[in-house]
């Protein structure tokens, strides 16, 4: 339920990563830790991607979880240090939905 949300933040967090990395006077156009704050976002998108349609098969689910949370802290962590607070607050609110669509997972009980 909260995992089409924390995939709309990273996707807004690839808009982000993308404008501050390729786009004119933000500071960090065309260096690398703008670069790589846009890889994190996209792999942390990627895996929500595979997530939400279900393509993941269900023995790597997890590891894809922890796969889009490692990614979204640290391109939070890299957004940081690159002073985009939009960036910042946009994986923090996919890693928070993240975190919370794996703590109350509906699950089967006998």
């Amino acid at each position: 339920m909260l995992l089409p949300i924390s995939l709309s933040a990273a996707l807004a967090g690839v808009g982000l990563a993308g404008a501050a990395a390729l786009l004119a006077d933000t500071g960090v156009d065309g260096t690398p830790g703008g670069f790589l704050a846009l890889i994190g976002a996209v792999g942390a998108t990627l895996a929500l991607g595979l997530l939400v349609t279900g393509a993941a098969p269900p023995r790597i689910r997890g590891m894809l979880k922890a796969v889009a949370g490692l990614a979204a802290i640290l391109t939070a962590v890299a957004a940081f240090f690159l002073m985009q607070d939009a960036l910042l607050a946009a994986m923090a609110v996919s890693l928070v939905a993240l975190v919370f669509s794996a703590v109350t997972a509906k699950r089967k009980t006998v």
